[in-house]
């Protein structure tokens, strides 16, 4: 009688497998981890001041730089990806228990080392950053390489999955090598180059190539759109991993370093067109908050591609000498970092957490289906309105923080937005989890009277 699934989400669910779900508490302590990040970011926002904005070389702007990427957007997708190979592969992680709860102790402790490290680069915080993040990665990628290796599974997501997790290896390996540097152990050299192949492959290559390929399955699957093109979504992760392998060799050949990343971004730019378009062409036009931050991620790219590529002479000089040029780079990152992944990211969170809870409740139903007078509807899960109370926080946010970077005076005011912005995500996850508990003790008294 509640089973709402295809009426209220209405999921193209062809190729989905539901046999293989790791416990939710798996993916959900990911979750939760990686919306407590930019919550202690604010905190560090506000004591440091206005001197990390000078410059994308800061360490406090590297701590919280890498405390957004590892901590948030890290968390957040091995987190998912724990969920995704079992619906789309239809195999889970190897020991996916022990492999989660270790891969996730291993990666929190060593990314809050990796920030203090930054921060106060003392030999015990660096060394412990390196220690975790090496045996977390380890640990995870392992796994998640045996799951997609072992799958039976021939699509283009798994295609895509399989390389951005051989591009996460290379790039956390360049991380650490940076990372021993500072113990006086050399082994890439100092030059700087090194640095922008680490932050191109984690960017590019790991989080935004793994968003690229479980888009290809969940933008069909969740909002009853057709397929990508063929041609896109057979081409475009191998391309870009083509792209990003080349850059490798750009500390030999530097003159390759500005077209390699001009085909890089056409090539990003090409999902964000055929993402607009096929999201256009979904059959269900219905308002939907996850689609708003789709598109807002999609047309800020291409906003910022522009931008990259617009003759600097049809700038205003005096604008851009003066207040863009000297912090180009920084706004770049902050741009592609939050408008684009951090939007994506917590935008599948709003579909991921009432999504998972709902289909493991479902499943306790499978066989006492007199429980289903328990099963909540979706949207008393996770309501339409908190929803886009959040994204409206989340645009003003990411503005602010264009601002606070041209106009390093306004750091307390963008700290203060980000705390309020993820503490209320923080508060939305916990009530998903909450209904998710109340509702699963429901279903158990009712399973155990019933038998």
């Amino acid at each position: 009688m509640k089973n709402q699934w295809l009426k209220v989400v209405n999921m193209n669910l062809v190729g989905a497998s539901f046999d293989s779900l790791p416990p939710i508490d798996l993916p959900f302590r990911f979750f939760i981890s990686g919306i407590l990040f930019p919550i202690v970011l604010a905190i560090l926002i506000v004591l440091s001041g206005e001197e990390p904005w000078l410059s994308r070389w800061h360490p406090t702007m590297l701590a919280i730089t890498h405390g957004f990427t590892l901590g948030f957007l890290g968390c957040v997708m091995m987190g998912a990806l724990l969920q995704i190979l079992p619906v789309v592969g239809g195999i889970s992680f190897p020991k996916v228990r022990l492999v989660a709860s270790y891969s996730h102790i291993f990666h929190l402790l060593g990314t809050l080392n990796l920030i203090l490290a930054f921060i106060f680069p003392k030999p015990l915080f660096v060394i412990s950053s390196i220690v975790f993040l090496f045996f977390g990665f380890v640990l995870y990628s392992s796994a998640a390489l045996w799951a997609v290796f072992n799958t039976k599974s021939k699509s283009v997501t798994i295609s895509g999955i399989r390389l951005a997790i051989l591009l996460l290896i290379v790039t956390v390996v360049l991380g650490l090598f940076m990372q021993l540097r500072a113990l006086g152990i050399n082994l890439i050299g100092l030059d700087k180059i090194y640095t922008d192949i680490h932050a191109f492959w984690g960017l590019f290559g790991w989080i935004s190539l793994l968003i690229i390929a479980v888009s290809f399955q969940v933008i069909p699957m969740f909002h009853v759109a057709p397929n990508f093109p063929a041609w896109l979504s057979n081409h475009l992760p191998s391309l870009m991993a083509l792209v990003l392998m080349l850059l490798v060799t750009t500390p030999l050949i530097n003159n390759l370093m500005d077209e390699l990343v001009a085909i890089l971004l056409v090539l990003q730019c090409l999902y964000c067109i055929t993402l607009l378009i096929v999201m256009s062409r979904r059959k269900r036009k219905i308002p939907d908050t996850t689609i708003n931050y789709w598109q807002l991620a999609a047309l800020s790219f291409l906003l910022l591609s522009c931008f990259y590529f617009v003759p600097k002479q049809y700038i205003n000089h005096s604008f851009y000498q003066e207040l863009i040029a000297p912090k180009e780079e920084l706004l770049f990152a902050a741009v592609f970092i939050y408008f684009y992944l951090v939007s994506v990211l917590q935008g599948m969170l709003l579909k991921i957490l009432p999504f998972l809870s709902y289909t493991h409740l479902q499943q306790r139903c499978l066989m006492n289906f007199s429980a289903l007078q328990f099963l909540p509807n979706m949207h008393e899960i996770l309501t339409k309105q908190h929803a886009n109370i959040l994204f409206v926080l989340h645009c003003f946010s990411g503005l602010l923080l264009i601002f606070t970077i041209l106009y390093p005076k306004l750091y307390w005011l963008l700290a203060a937005l980000l705390f309020v912005e993820f503490s209320f995500l923080l508060a939305i996850s916990l009530k998903v989890i909450r209904i998710y508990q109340v509702c699963s003790t429901k279903i158990i008294k009712q399973s155990e009277i019933d038998n």
